[in-house]
């Protein structure tokens, strides 16, 4: 179990560390049309749910694109916050103003480093292998 949450916390340093700070010039336009979650408090033991929707702003096919869902501080520990499906291919928009319709990734607190811990959850959208939006909010877990 240690070894897989070390293993889960090394992967979400690479993307951290590995994301450009900004979006390429040569990213497809291709936005969040939402994102937010359900709750942004949180006890331990309970969860909350990331909805979004991204929308295609070209005047072509987007046919590969993915969010991937980013906690930091980095050094958080996996075994403090769960989540489900940390990446989420979309499928294919294929006009201009087409949404992917709603997706969802579902964050559990299974437990807290102190009284309240602030975590930033970000979402960042991957459009043809380039960075082309993020967002983020900031969650907060309770004992």
């Amino acid at each position: 179990m240690l070894v897989a949450a070390l293993a889960v916390a090394v992967a979400v340093a690479v993307i951290v560390f590995s994301m450009p700070r900004q979006s390429s010039s040569d990213a497809p336009n291709v936005k969040f049309a939402g994102f937010n979650s359900d709750r942004r408090d949180i006890n331990v033991e309970e969860f909350t749910r990331i909805l979004f929707n991204v929308q295609n702003l070209e005047m072509r096919p987007i046919t590969e694109a993915q969010v991937v869902i980013v906690i930091e501080p980095s050094s958080y520990q996996s075994y403090f916050l769960l989540m489900q499906n940390q990446t989420v291919r979309l499928p294919d928009v294929h006009r201009r103003d087409v949404r992917t319709g709603r997706r969802e990734v579902v964050i559990s607190a299974a437990g807290t480093p102190a009284k309240e811990a602030r975590y930033t959850v970000k979402g960042v959208l991957f459009a043809e292998g380039n960075h082309s939006d993020v967002r983020e909010f900031e969650l907060r877990v309770r004992q």
